[in-house]
């Protein structure tokens, strides 16, 4: 039986450690010069011509995390709303924002029923790396997006790329070692995750009515902020892990990026 409440507590208890104040120090003076730092490069590139000018948009970012991207959002002006089903993820967003003067609500609410927000009301909906290991019914969350989003407005999602799932992300250096099938989709361990394939993606975008306008399968860049070495935290952010010829896990497409359209 699958078991949210797992995710729940598990997202609960580690909350205060991902706001530690040495990260967001790091992350406001990026933001503070440019908000776009509040997004992968290719992903900020997307959003930019999709949406020049955010001033006085509504902005949804569901399963909002450490509100990295919400923080975004509000340097370039956006009316946000952030949401997770982690009570201490939104008490922590919540805080910071408070401190900053920044236009956001934020709710505790279900990323796969939204039951707290309005029909017809987003521009734009945005979810962040890491969003979709946590969704067990991809249907189900879409068609909320789809709902809560204005005629013509977009859902934006950036994650780990797929084709990095069937490998063990533990051994990188020059090895690669598969843990699973690429279709074995999950939930595996005892908070359960999920491996969602390309095609599941796809197959419930168009489900719930989206047009799909573009596909981006890109990789972070080493300015990125926060930083990211490909996948592994463990490994230290440095020219040769974007080398594919001494990485090897560099040549694999390492994040996807996609935006849909309600019709």
């Amino acid at each position: 039986m699958f078991r949210q409440d797992k995710i729940i507590d598990d997202w609960n208890n580690c909350s205060d450690e991902y706001f530690s104040k040495t990260k967001f120090d790091e992350l406001f003076l990026a933001l503070e010069k440019d908000p776009y730092k509040g997004f992968p490069h290719a992903m900020a590139e997307m959003i930019k011509e999709y949406y020049p000018d955010l001033k006085g948009k509504n902005v949804c970012v569901p399963s909002c995390g450490d509100s990295t991207a919400v923080y975004g959002f509000c340097g370039l002006g956006a009316n946000v709303t952030a949401t997770d089903i982690s009570y201490k993820q939104v008490e922590n967003g919540e805080k910071i924002a408070k401190e900053r003067n920044f236009n956001v609500k934020y709710y505790v609410c279900d990323s796969m029923k939204l039951n707290e927000l309005s029909d017809n009301t987003y521009d734009l909906v945005y979810t962040s790396n890491g969003v979709h290991v946590w969704i067990n019914d991809l249907n189900a969350m879409y068609s909320n997006v789809y709902r809560i989003l204005k005629k013509g407005g977009k859902y934006m999602l950036f994650d780990t790329h797929p084709f990095s799932r069937p490998f063990d992300p533990k051994v990188y250096k020059g090895i690669f070692k598969v843990i699973k099938r690429y279709e074995d989709v999950g939930p595996f361990g005892e908070v359960p995750t999920f491996a969602w394939r390309i095609q599941d993606y796809v197959n419930a975008l168009t489900k719930s009515g989206f047009i799909i306008e573009r596909m981006e399968e890109f990789h972070s860049v080493i300015e990125d902020i926060p930083a990211c070495s490909y996948l592994f935290e463990e490994a230290d952010t440095n020219h040769d892990n974007f080398n594919w010829h001494n990485n090897p896990w560099a040549a694999l497409p390492q994040c996807l990026g996609l935006c849909s359209q309600k019709i």
